[in-house]
C-alpha cells in the first residue's frame, strides 16, 4: 500500500512574490538587528537606541509582509512609503562612498537597499497589484489604457 501525502496549493500571484521579496527584506533586518545586538555589548548603553531602531525596523517589515498577504491597503502604502526611506539612505550611503572611499558599494548593498526597494515599489504600482488591493489605475494608468 503506498502513501499518499497531500499537497498544498502554493499560490504564486505578484502579491505572493511582493510578499516573499518582504519576507527576504524581513529576514535581513532580523540578522542586522541580531549583528547590532552582539556588535552593540562591548559599547553598552549607547548601542540601545541603534538595537531598539533594527529590531523595530525588522518587526515593521515583517508585521507589513503579513498584513501585505491580506490585501492591506494601508500597508501597500506604508511599503511604498518605506522603500523611498530605503532608496533615500542607499543614495546617501552610496554618496558617502564615493566620496570618501572613491569607489561604489558592493554588489549585495546595492541588490537589497537599491534594487530591492526599486522592484517592490514598481511591484506595487501594477494596475494588477492595484486591483487586487481594490484601486483604481492610477491616471498616468488611465491615460495610457485611453490611448490605446
Amino acid at each position: 500500500m503506498q502513501a499518499t501525502h497531500p499537497t498544498t496549493q502554493v499560490e504564486t500571484g505578484i502579491t505572493d512574490i511582493i510578499r516573499a521579496l518582504l519576507l527576504v527584506q524581513g529576514s535581513i533586518a532580523v540578522v542586522s538587528t541580531i549583528e547590532t545586538l552582539f556588535a552593540g555589548l562591548g559599547l553598552g548603553l549607547f548601542a540601545i537606541p541603534i538595537v531598539a531602531l533594527t529590531a523595530g525596523a525588522a518587526l515593521l517589515t515583517l508585521s507589513l509582509a503579513r498584513r501585505i498577504g491580506r490585501r492591506s491597503r494601508r500597508a501597500r502604502k506604508t511599503i511604498i512609503w518605506i522603500e523611498g526611506f530605503v532608496l533615500t539612505f542607499a543614495a546617501i550611503d552610496l554618496i558617502l562612498a564615493l566620496a570618501l572611499a572613491h569607489r561604489g558599494l558592493e554588489l549585495v548593498p546595492i541588490l537589497t537597499r537599491i534594487v530591492l526597494p526599486i522592484a517592490l515599489i514598481r511591484m506595487l504600482r501594477l494596475r494588477q497589484v492595484r486591483a487586487e488591493f481594490g484601486l483604481g489605475p492610477t491616471r498616468r494608468q488611465a491615460r495610457k489604457a485611453a490611448r490605446s
